[in-house]
C-alpha cells in the first residue's frame, strides 16, 4: 500500500467551522490505519478506516467500525454509548494540501488539506498535531488496536 506522509498526523475543520454547531477531525496514522470524529451538541460519532493512496493526490478511505454515543468534553472519549459495530463504506477523493484561510480568528493562512468529495462530512480540514498515537481515538477505551 502507497502512503502519503503528508496526510499522517490530526486534521480538524474547526477553524474553518465559525458558527457551525458540529465539527470533524480525521487521524490518519502512518501504518493505514486512522479514525474520524463528528462531534455535535447532541453527541459525537466515531469511525475507523483503513486509508491508503492509490496514486498522488488520491485518497482511499475504507470504513471497518463506528460507535457513537454522548461525549465528555473534559477527557474527549464517549460518557455513554449508545450503538456500535461495522461501518462498511469506501470513499476514494482526490486532495491537495496547502494553505487556506481561516473564518476568523488565524492571522495568517494555516496549512490544509482539501478534498474533492467530502470526507466524514466536510471537506475542509487544517493540519494539526503531526504525531499521533492510537490511544488518541476517542473511542479507544471502548475498543483498543490489536
Amino acid at each position: 500500500m502507497r502512503y502519503d506522509d503528508a496526510l499522517i498526523g490530526h486534521w480538524s475543520s474547526a477553524p474553518f467551522d465559525y458558527g457551525v454547531m458540529e465539527g470533524s477531525d480525521l487521524a490518519f496514522l502512518p501504518d493505514g490505519r486512522g479514525w474520524s470524529v463528528l462531534a455535535n451538541l447532541a453527541g459525537m460519532s466515531v469511525t475507523r478506516f483503513r486509508w491508503h493512496c492509490p496514486a498522488p493526490g488520491q485518497l482511499e478511505i475504507r470504513g471497518e467500525w463506528s460507535a457513537g454515543g454522548e461525549w465528555e468534553a473534559s477527557t474527549g472519549g464517549f460518557s455513554s454509548v449508545d450503538g456500535q459495530g461495522p461501518r462498511q463504506f469506501v470513499t476514494v477523493t482526490g486532495y491537495t494540501i496547502g494553505q487556506e484561510e481561516t473564518a476568523v480568528g488565524e492571522p495568517v493562512p494555516v496549512t490544509a488539506v482539501h478534498f474533492d468529495e467530502p470526507v466524514e462530512f466536510t471537506t475542509l480540514y487544517a493540519r494539526g498535531a503531526r504525531d499521533i498515537a492510537p490511544a488518541q481515538d476517542p473511542s479507544y477505551a471502548l475498543r483498543p488496536y490489536a
